[in-house]
């Protein structure tokens, strides 16, 4: 008994942990692109997971890792099947949630944001999560909302987009527009602020057009 209870007390989980993520990151093995062959000689068929982009406002919590591991579980089960998956990861970094709490710290939200993307990214790679890490964004780089500019473009050029005075949801606090689902009993769901109505001026997307 008291062999085992010795044993247990020298186990060291976390350079265990720390040993097997280097075997991980070596084997690169979830980069999209690396699943083998089918039998017949064709490439593996392709499946795209895509999770939630967490907002870069603190570290990591119980609510990611939950949310997280349920991706994990589809992700690795596609690989263990012989898919060839695609499995990016990114921040949510212009989201008002890391605005909101670079400004109660007092830093540039620049600065706060992108230290916090990083303390996450340690944090997910302590969770060995079966994400292809060459595929790791930010939505604030120009990199990334080049393409959202492109995409908007294009509905504008197709008449999709468009403009026209509407009453919506004010939050004087964050000083923006908030969709119903972001109004809870009349106040943000965010800050707590009351909200207000405004006439505004709002781009539209003619989504109904592709209504079934």
């Amino acid at each position: 008994m008291e062999s085992n209870e010795q044993e247990q007390a020298s186990y060291d989980v976390h350079a265990v942990e720390r040993k097997w993520r280097e075997v991980w990151d070596g084997l690169d093995a979830f980069r999209a692109g690396s699943a083998a062959p089918q039998p017949n000689g064709e490439p593996a068929e392709r499946r795209y997971a895509l999770t939630m982009f967490p907002y870069p406002s603190g570290d990591l919590h119980m609510g990611h890792a939950e949310v997280m591991a349920l991706h994990d579980v589809i992700a690795r089960y596609w690989w263990q099947q012989g898919y060839d998956v695609l499995n990016p990861m990114g921040w949510d970094s212009f989201g008002l949630p890391a605005e909101n709490a670079a400004i109660r710290n007092d830093e540039h939200p620049a600065t706060y944001t992108y230290a916090n993307i990083d303390t996450q990214y340690h944090s997910f790679r302590n969770y060995a999560i079966s994400f292809d890490w060459s595929r790791r964004f930010n939505t604030s780089d120009p990199e990334y909302y080049t393409w959202t500019q492109w995409l908007f473009l294009k509905f504008r050029e197709r008449g999709l987009a468009y403009r026209k005075n509407s009453p919506v949801n004010w939050c004087p606090n964050d000083q923006t527009v908030l969709a119903n689902e972001q109004v809870v009993d009349g106040h943000c769901e965010r800050c707590g602020a009351e909200v207000t109505k405004r006439e505004l001026t709002q781009w539209y997307f003619k989504i109904t057009d592709y209504a079934q």
